[in-house]
């Protein structure tokens, strides 16, 4: 994936909700922070994004949030429509179901999508060493393939994704297993990583706990005007709820979604 990409499921997936801002979590946010020239391949090898509707943060328990959840996933998710057309898909997830640091939404980074509107539509991109520690506390292989691809590249350092988990994890209250044993494999996994970084970071697995251009940091809900996965990976909302979609399959895939320039306009949800 790309950054072009990353802003064409941004907007398309603010048109589809008629919203004005989304939340990226998962491994593409890394490219709210830097391009993909600036990368190892590695890191934008997935061809999903993976959003929360940004009012789901007030209420979060909402029928309405639920709704435009299932419609991101109809309208943009894995073999959809805009999936075969574009290449890349959009997952809907709930907030609540991904472990991340504390204070992660002081540290996000805006990226503004212009679509003709007075503010645009903005998808707020996790911090890359909080996407790294989230990565870390899941602890499957591809997620230390990923963090160890970004220590060895410069982009971030064990020491600063330790520091991070040191100040403590947002436990969702989906998260059923061993926190404390969660947050220990992850430091060692870390901390050999650390001693075996001397200029080149190794993909390796720590002694007996092992588990299966730069953009501007802002606050949640802070307006820009510039453009410029313990469970593993983030659960679903459909796998949450276990599947009570109740859906007719042509619900489920819904049209062709329109993500035209006139379609992404729509009403002026930035105000």
């Amino acid at each position: 994936m790309n950054r072009d990409e990353l802003e064409r499921a941004i907007k398309a997936a603010c048109a589809n909700i008629e919203e004005g801002q989304v939340i990226v979590f998962g491994s593409q946010s890394i490219l709210g922070t830097y391009d993909e020239t600036e990368l190892p391949e590695y890191a934008t090898l997935s061809r999903e994004v993976d959003v929360f509707p940004r009012s789901g943060i007030e209420d979060p328990q909402s029928p309405e949030l639920v709704e435009k959840i299932y419609t991101i996933n109809a309208r943009l998710g894995e073999g959809s429509p805009f999936h075969e057309h574009h290449g890349i898909y959009v997952e809907g997830i709930h907030k609540d179901v991904v472990v991340l640091p504390k204070h992660w939404d002081n540290r996000l980074v805006a990226v503004t999508v212009d679509d003709g509107s007075v503010y645009g539509r903005t998808g707020y991109c996790l911090d890359p060493v909080d996407l790294c520690a989230s990565k870390a506390v899941a602890g499957r292989e591809k997620d230390h393939v990923f963090v160890s691809k970004l220590v060895e590249n410069g982009i971030v350092t064990p020491r600063e994704i330790l520091d991070r988990i040191d100040r403590g994890i947002e436990w969702p209250d989906t998260y059923t297993h061993n926190r404390e044993l969660a947050v220990e494999r992850a430091r060692n996994w870390l901390e050999h990583l650390e001693l075996r970084s001397d200029g080149q970071a190794h993909v390796g697995t720590a002694p007996e706990l092992s588990v299966p251009a730069p953009a501007r940091t802002v606050e949640l809900g802070e307006t820009t005007t510039t453009p410029d996965e313990s469970s593993g990976h983030p659960w679903t909302l459909r796998q949450m709820l276990k599947g009570q979609s109740g859906r007719a399959a042509d619900t489920e895939r819904g049209p062709v979604p329109d993500d035209s320039s006139g379609r992404d306009r729509g009403t002026d949800l930035g105000r």
